[in-house]
């Protein structure tokens, strides 16, 4: 007996969308490319965080684990963080949360941990969440103290139980600050990390003239700051290209010092282990690639988290010609790519100069500045309106309590008298006896005059563009008096590394 395939079809359901298979893979693999490039992989320009950062931070929040609290284990984090928001792998979850905590991953980390996080010589060596225990530090209140200030707009988690924040209101630009990297479909992310004070230096450049070039921007902000240290080579890097075009290569190099017939290295290019550093060098010196290197020992510590030693032998050459070689032919030297994609305000991921970044990033902090101060200013309305009904209260106090006991509903009369709205009636109906004392109604009174001036204030701060900006300038001032420090990442002109050739020696010897 045979089946037709075509009469199966005819007798199915008419209710049953039928799709050619090829229309069918398309549309599913768009959609998961879509999921993976806007919901997992690349940052969003308001805050610079992938959505699993973003939905950590607030989890941590929403355990009220701020700089001052105690600590609590990380696997209880993690928990609240699969369980509500990322229905995702433990794993995959923890190692961002532990990137988040690492000073040497990003300059400014968002959490504070307790235990083994991990170090510079070996990242992936962090303990088990149910050994460490962690908070958020005080960098992460510039993006989590404004939350329940109505600055940002939320969206339904992936069971629709409870909202998440679709982004953090971050007082700084995250996105150039601590930098990004991730993998998509068909696109990727490598944003570097840059100096805090430089960038708000710059943004606050662009606050006051809009028309800033990037070029001139790019005088402020020198070049990329990384946690590790090292130096940019300025003439084998393209500065200039990455901040016009968000597109470009730089490349890093080790800082050393010389001790008598010791080098001393001290810092690493970004991400570059020491052990792959140690290892690299004692191949050459077995495979008598470098003969003027004796031995290589790490003496890293928890106050040097770099220090190799490199003994030299023999006067052949200088301590410059041997860090030269092992530039070019090892990790101490190494290039990398760089390629600012990011989402941003429009929600479609691209590839974004410096000067547009930085532009849009000011354009979400004004309107998350807008809704916190129209947050503020409904709050104030509402209670003026309160305390405008307690002053008639006490200007007539006999009179309200006389149909308050008297009448059958008093709310009518109350209304019709003093003309009342029912939150105000509502208010009054639920005044304690106390609150009728004489010392009360001065405190009202000042409470009242207080607010009508701060109503004021925060009306015209939202009527003026100017003093919005104004307002922006003096909050990133404050900021970089906080958070600022002395960049790492010196930026150098030298020369191109090159290899020692190793000539080899022929034996005069009878043989």
């Amino acid at each position: 007996m045979t089946i037709d395939l075509e009469d199966i079809i005819k007798d199915s359901d008419p209710n049953i969308e039928k799709l050619p298979i090829k229309d069918f893979s398309e549309r599913a693999y768009l959609n998961y490319s879509m999921y993976v490039i806007l919901d997992r992989a690349l940052p969003h320009i308001s805050d610079g965080l992938k959505p699993v950062q973003r939905r950590i931070l607030y989890a941590m929040s929403e355990l009220s684990l701020s700089h001052t609290s105690k600590f609590k284990k990380s696997a209880r984090t993690i928990g609240d963080v699969l369980g509500k928001f990322h229905p995702h792998g433990d794993t995959a979850c923890y190692e961002a949360m532990v990137m988040l905590a690492q000073p040497f991953s990003y300059n400014h980390p968002f959490i504070e941990g307790q235990g083994n996080w991990g170090t510079q010589d070996d990242p992936k060596s962090f303990a088990a969440m149910r050994y460490t225990e962690s908070r958020l530090t005080k960098f992460a209140d510039l993006f989590l103290d404004e939350i329940d200030m109505g600055t940002v707009k939320w969206l339904p988690n992936f069971d629709g139980t409870i909202n998440e924040p679709r982004t953090l209101p971050s007082k700084i630009p995250n996105i150039l600050i601590n930098g990004s990297s991730g993998i998509a479909v068909g696109m990727s992310t490598d944003i570097p990390s840059h100096n805090l004070s430089e960038v708000i230096a710059a943004t606050i450049t662009l606050i006051k003239d809009p028309k800033t070039s990037t070029l001139d921007l790019s005088k402020i902000i020198q070049g990329p700051d990384f946690p590790t240290g090292g130096e940019l080579l300025s003439n084998d890097s393209e500065l200039e290209n990455i901040y016009e075009t968000g597109i470009g290569n730089i490349k890093l190099r080790a800082t050393f010092e010389e001790k008598g017939k010791e080098i001393i290295i001290n810092s690493l290019p970004y991400q570059v282990v020491t052990n792959k550093i140690i290892e690299q060098v004692q191949d050459q010196i077995v495979n008598k690639k470098s003969i003027f290197i004796d031995s290589v020992r790490d003496e890293s510590d928890q106050d040097n988290p770099v220090r190799i030693i490199l003994k030299t032998k023999g006067k052949t050459h200088k301590a410059n010609e041997i860090m030269s070689h092992l530039f070019f032919t090892t990790d101490l030297e190494k290039s990398y790519r760089v390629n600012m994609n990011m989402i941003g305000l429009d929600g479609k991921p691209q590839i974004k100069n410096l000067q547009g970044i930085i532009l849009e990033w000011i354009e979400y902090r004004l309107t998350t500045i807008k809704n916190k101060l129209s947050f503020e200013l409904d709050k104030l309305v509402k209670r003026i309106h309160l305390l405008e009904a307690y002053i008639i209260v006490y200007q007539n106090l006999d009179k309200i309590i006389h149909i308050i006991r008297n009448e059958d509903n008093p709310k009518v009369k109350l209304q019709k008298s003093f003309k009342f709205t029912d939150a105000q009636y509502e208010a009054i109906i639920n005044m304690k006896i106390r609150n009728l004392a004489k010392l009360q109604e001065k405190n009202i009174t000042g409470e009242l005059s207080s607010l009508i001036k701060d109503e004021k204030k925060v009306s015209a701060l939202l009527k003026s563009k100017t003093k919005l900006r104004s307002y922006l300038n003096d909050e990133l001032i404050e900021i970089s008096k906080d958070f600022s420090r002395q960049r790492l990442t010196k930026i150098i002109s030298a020369q191109t590394s090159q290899s020692i050739e190793i000539k080899p020696t022929i034996s005069v010897e009878p043989l």
